[in-house]
């Protein structure tokens, strides 16, 4: 805490001498006036704790002055302590008194009372001055609580939009699928837009997951080996239908001609540059958007290799108002921009947050409205000690053909309808689905039947899946059990690896997921 100011005002010099001698203390910084005209100036440019004044001065008294200084606002609450050599009488200690004095001392003074007092004195303004901070910093808090509260209400108000308008599409089409009798070729197309809608439910739940763990510092990062071009080629491959539909170019160059392996979470780059070549398309509505990958400027070594990525549009480009807002969470520059073009205002706050854990940052380059916008991306990549073989790397697309016949499976879920979807996938496989619908049932029908493999669910009420995989385990079931859950945190995944499982599939799952588990697994 700083210092508490005292102003001694007197104006024989070697009365100031004396008293400031007393008072001196390391809490204390003291401040000396030899006249009444000198002390309103020091008080017009300090906030004093209290102030010691002599009442005997020529000129004005130290009455006089007191009633001026109790006419000042800012000073009306000042402790005034009135120092006089003065007789004892009534009278002139109910005009000290009048004049706005806290307390009067005569001389000749009392060494131990004038500490006293004054380190009462000290300690109330120390106390005052704590207090003032205190109800500072409450209402700095308070606004802070109204803004996180507003913040809170707009992002309530946002997600409500953005979870109500792909659900109304979801529910919409699947009442009109099951109301009529509808051509194939209209219930695929009515399928496919239920499909696309959920897909945006699921990324939309992915992305305040990811916030919620950046804003936590529990982000998981799962590295592995890649090259660029095929990251490249990815990325390229989902985002060019979204350009096509739009009837706008899309370019990627790679201007890193050495091919290179990498190790980092190649998920986690692709989740940066489908986000930001995303908004890039989404406000483009002529032209095109273009990216660019070379290396940064920054020196690269032989652990790492700093890459920058410039991502250009002809959009709708933004105001320097706009600019700063991109970054927060919930916001997209303005709230005529989310009416306009929709989203939740996520993907760049994530994708930011992203490319500082990965030892770079993303940036507005320029940006000009009507005109476009230009970002840049910088990540550092470290070098993988070995090369991959593309071929091999390649992610192999073999059509599964789910072939299960005689294969004994018991699924395991406490929702019916989840039941009912697995049906639904395997059958056509040739398996036999036993169904049980808690960690007891199912320990039960293992106990009546073998089975060649469980799907387990993960979130049961009482016995969890977890619970009843290690039971299962210890009661010597061998085949395999996959673990099927809606948590996608690796950490959640180990869990159940360290339960028994085998697998682990992350809800929602489709078909093909499924099969294409089981046959793994049972290779």
């Amino acid at each position: 805490m700083s210092k508490t100011k005292v102003l001694i005002v007197d104006d024989y010099p070697e009365n100031i001498k004396a008293l400031h001698g007393l008072i001196s203390q390391e809490n204390i910084e003291v401040f000396t006036s030899e006249s009444p005209d000198q002390a309103l100036k020091l008080l017009s440019e300090n906030d004093f704790g209290l102030a010691l004044i002599d009442v005997e001065m020529p000129g004005m008294n130290g009455f006089e002055l007191a009633r001026l200084i109790r006419g000042v606002n800012r000073h009306k609450h000042l402790p005034i302590i009135f120092v006089t050599a003065h007789q004892q009488d009534q009278n002139f200690v109910f005009e000290g008194y009048d004049s706005g004095a806290v307390d009067i001392l005569f001389k000749p003074l009392d060494s131990y009372i004038v500490k006293t007092k004054v380190r009462a004195f000290v300690e109330l303004s120390e106390q005052r001055i704590l207090l003032e901070e205190q109800v500072l910093e409450l209402d700095r808090l308070r606004h802070v609580a109204e803004s996180a509260n507003s913040a809170k209400t707009q992002f309530l108000a946002n997600m409500s939009h953005e979870i109500r308008t792909p659900l109304a599409a979801v529910m919409g089409f699947a009442d009109q699928i099951a109301s009529s009798d509808f051509p194939q070729e209209e219930r695929k197309k009515y399928s496919d837009m239920i499909r696309r809608n959920g897909e945006l439910l699921l990324r939309l739940i992915d992305d305040i997951l990811d916030l919620s763990k950046i804003e936590s510092n529990q982000i998981e990062f799962e590295d592995k080996n890649f090259q660029l071009d095929e990251l490249l080629s990815d990325v390229r491959a989902t985002m060019a239908s979204r350009a096509e539909n739009k009837n706008i170019e899309l370019k990627i160059e790679n201007k890193i001609k050495e091919e290179k392996t990498y190790f980092a979470d190649d998920l986690r780059i692709k989740q940066i540059l489908i986000n930001l070549i995303g908004n890039s398309i989404k406000f483009t509505k002529t032209g095109g958007v273009q990216v660019v990958v070379d290396l940064a400027h920054i020196q690269s070594n032989d652990q790492k290799d700093y890459l920058k990525i410039i991502v250009s549009d002809t959009g709708v480009g933004m105001t320097q108002n706009q600019i700063k807002n991109i970054f927060k969470p919930f916001s997209q520059g303005d709230s005529s921009m989310r009416r306009q073009f929709g989203g939740s205002g996520l993907g760049l706050t994530i994708s930011r947050r992203l490319a500082n854990a990965l030892d770079g940052d993303i940036i507005v380059l320029d940006s000009q409205p009507g005109k476009g916008s230009t970002f840049e991306i910088t990540l550092g990549l470290p070098h993988s000690e070995k090369k991959l073989d593309s071929k091999i790397n390649n992610t192999k697309k073999e059509t599964l053909s789910g072939n299960f016949d005689d294969l004994n499976i018991l699924a395991v879920d406490d929702v019916h309808d989840n039941l009912m979807l697995l049906r639904l996938y395997l059958q056509d496989t040739g398996a036999k689905l036993v169904e049980a619908q808690n960690g007891p049932e199912s320990i039960a029908r293992v106990n009546e039947k073998d089975f060649d493999l469980i799907l387990m669910d993960v979130q049961m009420p009482g016995m969890d899946g977890r619970e009843t995989t290690r039971i299962l385990r210890q009661k010597g079931f061998t085949n395999p059990i996959v673990a099927l859950t809606a948590h996608a945190e690796a950490s959640e995944h180990n869990k159940c690896y360290q339960a028994g499982c085998d697998a682990v599939l992350t809800k929602p799952i489709n078909k093909s997921k499924l099969i294409a588990e089981i046959s793994n697994i049972l290779k």
